[in-house]
């Protein structure tokens, strides 16, 4: 069986006030149960899907590399429909973990408005877990989890402030979520994706809405030790996904790629070189989308969760001027 444990620790609040206390949660737990979709009837699975219409949506604006350029156009298709099923994984493996998160949530927020929102997202997370499963083994195969994404779901989960998995799931994750279906919606030609991530927008924005709501009523009301630690909190989160320090110290760089490269021709060590080389090229980096710098940092400006104490942290990796 492929699976693996983390303790986690969540003392369940029970409300026995059942009005109406945050009156825009409220509001969004309505609109949550009337946009509510099915992935086995709402998505055109009856058109296929070409890879070469999917695209490499890893990179879907980038100038292909030198390796990649000296493949043959069948090798060239078959590395882009790799790289999307790698990416996709990841965000499958997202999907699970805010399907868990957010089932804390259920249990750990204090208030019944957050506590039914928050029910309604465990079911939208379900049915992502089954769209981007369904879709992935078109392209490919579900590849492993990377290890920044993987600290920062274990992170949150095991996180003992309700504050804190609301803002590393809520305003980061599924910030940078938005951020990518919206990239990756721009470029692909296939159809049935185009669907998939039109829907699945739609719930990320509640998702998201969700955050802000409840972060800009809660987080005035910490206390100051608790504030500074859910400030840490979400610097540590962001600097998970957000910096690879094997690429700025030039280890490994190609590890995490290796598997989807294998049996296309590739020179490793050439790939790898030139992989670092754009990684470490300060305007390739600054031309390039950034969910983090556009979606998920401005939203933790928003919430007030941007000090002068961690400011500079954030300027010093740039995300933030």
């Amino acid at each position: 069986m492929n699976f693996e444990t983390i303790d986690t620790t969540v003392q369940a609040l029970w409300r026995y006030d059942y009005e109406t206390n945050i009156k825009a949660l409220r509001d969004l737990y309505d609109v949550a149960k009337k946009e509510q979709w099915d992935a086995a009837t709402d998505i055109p699975w009856e058109i296929e899907t070409d890879p070469a219409q999917v695209g490499d949506m890893s990179a879907p604006n980038m100038e292909p590399m030198d390796f990649e350029k000296a493949l043959s156009k069948e090798n060239q298709i078959e590395l882009a429909k790799r790289k999307s099923a790698h990416l996709l994984s990841n965000f499958l493996h997202g999907e699970q973990g805010a399907m868990m998160i957010c089932g804390q949530l259920v249990e750990v927020v204090p208030d019944m408005d957050a506590k039914l929102y928050a029910s309604t997202q465990v079911i939208d997370e379900a049915r992502h877990v089954e769209v981007f499963h369904r879709y992935i083994t078109r392209l490919d195969r579900v590849y492993p989890i990377i290890p920044g994404l993987k600290a920062l779901l274990n992170a949150v989960l095991q996180a003992d402030l309700w504050q804190m998995k609301c803002v590393g799931m809520q305003v980061i994750a599924e910030s940078i979520a938005m951020g990518g279906f919206k990239t990756m919606m721009k470029f692909t030609n296939d159809e049935v994706f185009r669907k998939v991530v039109t829907l699945t927008s739609q719930d990320e924005a509640r998702h998201v809405s969700y955050g802000l709501i409840y972060m800009k009523d809660a987080i005035p009301k910490m206390n100051e030790v608790d504030r500074d630690r859910l400030e840490d909190f979400a610097w540590t989160a962001m600097t998970l996904l957000a910096t690879t320090p094997e690429l700025r110290e030039g280890q490994k760089a190609a590890d995490p790629m290796a598997v989807v490269y294998e049996g296309l021709g590739i020179d490793m060590k050439k790939a790898a070189s030139e992989m670092l080389s754009r990684a470490m090229d300060p305007e390739y980096v600054k031309a390039q989308p950034n969910p983090f710098r556009d979606y998920a940092y401005p939203q933790l400006e928003r919430i007030g969760l941007l000090t002068e104490r961690t400011l500079p942290k954030y300027r010093e990796v740039g995300l933030a001027s």
